[in-house]
């Protein structure tokens, strides 16, 4: 998927989000792509015609129809590829290992004898036995909290690879040392299902697997598969149910109105989504069944290779006891290798289930999601129209001739005169009766062109309802159908392309397999729109608010370099590690320098109309006697001196 086509699907995504209705980027991408399929200009104003048509009332029902179909083939797609992204990346860890075998087996190190050994110890550790473990689909061995396996994986890579073998092992050639590594790696996968498998025998059957063995999914997903048959077979039934109601009501009310009358319109919408709902239905029980045959058939090898290796080492114990013999290598490996191989299979299947049940659990969503036009009236009557036409002209009767479309670009219907002559002469050949494979997912081309896309299922028991058409076989629910085409078939042939151009939903439905969608019009295949929509895109992005929205949450030490914040990070760390110590003695104070600083008063005037002033008494007081003659006493003498204003005497 190129830029231009991804962001148009984003602004699809957008136009549609503005008016209210949530849409898949996946989805956009597909109708944009279905639009270019019917001749929509690619224009400025593509994206508002894709958005219009979504949000139409009267293509909601088709939109729904195709979000259901693109929603089971992205999750398959998406899950797949991860499934496969994780094989690549253990492959690709696993080659690593394998390329370091080669290229020391290619260049070998001069080194002591000593320096040889310990060399030669790391490679078989620390090389060949995480090749095996990796390769094999056990990593778990190679991790903290599977102690038990870990070592049960290191004695069977101990017993079938000894240490004293790793120098000659790496004096063969390199292919020779790529197959044998492979090998290697299945051998030991295949003594651990082994030992699994002989302590399940032990306690008595086929009961869970021991702690710390190689877990047998085999168990699980027969459960599952079990759940998972019982659940979509009633999902199928029911939803078959519901289209042959449609097909009943359609075919009854479609010989009193006009192809282009609303109920019919909507009828023909309802049993399509119906229809796309059971194709996908049935898509998922096939590939569960098959999915369990499979693993039927891979759980009985499994219990076949390990009763196998049994029997040898029992015939071997007991020449042991005997003559001294032992078990073949060349007898016992290929067989656990085979053990490894399919558990390994085993393990594959476990993985392809989980994308057949996470389709199944998104198609719940799908189950119910319209208010259906079918009244009991309409009902009623189609049954009786139906039941009555059958008793009268036996189990394939025809309810009656329907009012076709007959527009531009369909072809005209050929009246029933005219209508020998034309089979003669259009190169098309009516069949009678086994056919098994049909063009367009066995749907009647008639009723697709002329009905306004009504999917009808061709008839596999009524005689000639199947044309051969230039080595293609079509079906027909009728024999009036399958004579109309073959009058003339390529104009239908090309009327069923605009049909399909004109309403995507019908892709899905006439090309049930990804396959076969993608070879026919390859840019609706939902894997690579899936993996187009998923690649960012790069885009200029800019934002602009107030500087501070409230001022009393403003943090004034907030600070927005990362860098910065890390400076002061380390620099707090530093003050912590250099911290200030003192201590203070007797005589630390003549030491110090202090410096106090106060506020002197304020000097305040005031003046008035008169100035006075007023001198209180002073009061003096001496000590005497404090000198002269020893017998003199000491004495304290007051004085107050009373000196004031003049004005005051």
């Amino acid at each position: 998927m190129d830029d231009r086509s991804r962001e148009t699907a984003v602004d699809v995504v957008r136009r549609c989000r503005e008016a209210g209705i949530e849409l898949d980027p996946v989805l956009a991408a597909y109708h944009c792509a279905a639009l270019r399929y019917q001749g929509v200009p690619w224009d400025d104003a593509f994206t508002q015609t894709a958005a219009e048509r979504i949000v139409a009332p009267r293509s909601r029902l088709a939109v729904d129809t195709m979000a259901m179909q693109v929603a089971a083939d992205e999750i398959r797609a998406t899950m797949t590829a991860a499934i496969a992204a994780d094989r690549r990346d253990r492959e690709e860890r696993a080659a690593a290992y394998e390329r370091e075998v080669l290229t020391v087996a290619a260049s070998f190190p001069r080194m002591t004898q000593r320096e040889q050994a310990d060399f030669m110890e790391h490679m078989w550790k620390n090389v060949f036995f995480r090749y095996v473990c990796v390769k094999g689909g056990m990593e778990s061995a190679l991790g903290i909290n599977d102690e038990v396996g870990r070592e049960e994986t290191f004695a069977a890579f101990k017993s079938v690879f000894p240490k004293h073998e790793t120098t000659r092992f790496l004096t063969q050639t390199a292919p020779e040392i790529s197959a044998q590594l492979r090998e290697l790696a299945s051998i030991v996968l295949g003594i651990r299902v082994f030992n699994r498998r002989m302590e399940e025998l032990s306690r008595g059957g086929n009961g869970p697997s021991p702690s710390g063995s190689v877990p047998d999914p085999a168990p699980g997903y027969l459960n599952l598969g079990a759940k998972m048959r019982e659940d979509l077979a009633g999902r199928a039934h029911s939803a078959a149910r519901l289209c042959a109601q449609y097909r009943c009501v359609s075919s009854h009310q479609s010989l009193r109105r006009d192809p282009g009358d609303e109920l019919l319109t909507r009828l023909a919408d309802e049993n399509n989504n119906r229809v796309a709902y059971w194709s996908i239905i049935r898509a998922l029980i096939e590939d569960n069944a098959e999915g369990i045959e499979r693993v039927d058939e891979l759980t009985r090898r499994v219990h076949d290779g390990c009763e196998e290796v049994r029997e040898l080492i029992e015939d071997a114990e007991g020449l042991t006891e005997g003559l001294g013999g032992g078990v073949r290598r060349d007898e016992l490996y290929p067989i656990l290798q085979s053990v490894g191989a399919n558990h390994s299979a085993l393990l594959d299947e476990a993985a392809a289930q989980e994308v057949i049940h996470a389709v199944s659990a998104r198609m719940t969503d799908f189950s119910k999601p319209f208010e259906t036009s079918l009244t009991n009236e309409l009902l009623h009557e189609g049954i009786r129209v139906e039941k009555m036409a059958k008793e009268r002209y036996g189990p394939h009767a025809v309810v009656g001739v329907p009012k076709v479309d007959d527009a531009k670009d369909v072809p005209k219907t050929v009246v029933e005169p005219h209508l020998s002559r034309k089979l003669g002469e259009s190169g098309a050949e009516i069949t009678h009766g086994g056919v098994t494979t049909l063009e367009y997912g066995g749907y009647d081309v008639f009723a697709l062109c002329k009905r306004r896309g009504l999917a009808l299922p061709a008839s596999m028991s009524a005689p000639d309802t199947a044309v051969v058409f230039q080595g293609k076989t079509y079906g027909f629910a009728d024999e009036y159908a399958a004579k109309q085409f073959a009058s003339q078939p390529a104009k239908y042939v090309r009327a069923m392309h605009a049909t399909l151009f004109r309403m995507p939903e019908l892709v899905r439905i006439t090309h049930p397999s990804g396959e076969a969608t993608a070879r026919a019009f390859p840019n609706l295949d939902v894997a690579k729109l899936a993996a187009g929509m998923s690649v960012p895109s790069p885009t200029e992005f800019g934002t602009q608010t107030d500087t501070h929205p409230v001022e009393r949450h403003v943090d004034k030490d907030y600070e927005w370099n990362e860098w910065a914040l890390r400076r002061r990070a380390l620099h707090a760390a530093n003050l912590l590690r250099k911290a200030t110590h003192g201590s203070q003695t007797h005589s630390s104070h003549f030491r110090r320098e202090n410096t106090t600083q106060v506020w002197l008063p304020k000097r305040n005037e005031t003046q008035t109309v008169v100035t006075k002033g007023t001198t209180m008494p002073q009061k003096k007081r001496y000590i005497g006697g404090m000198r002269g003659a020893p017998d003199v006493k000491l004495n304290v003498v007051n004085v107050e001196l009373d000196l004031g204003q003049p004005y005051e005497h």
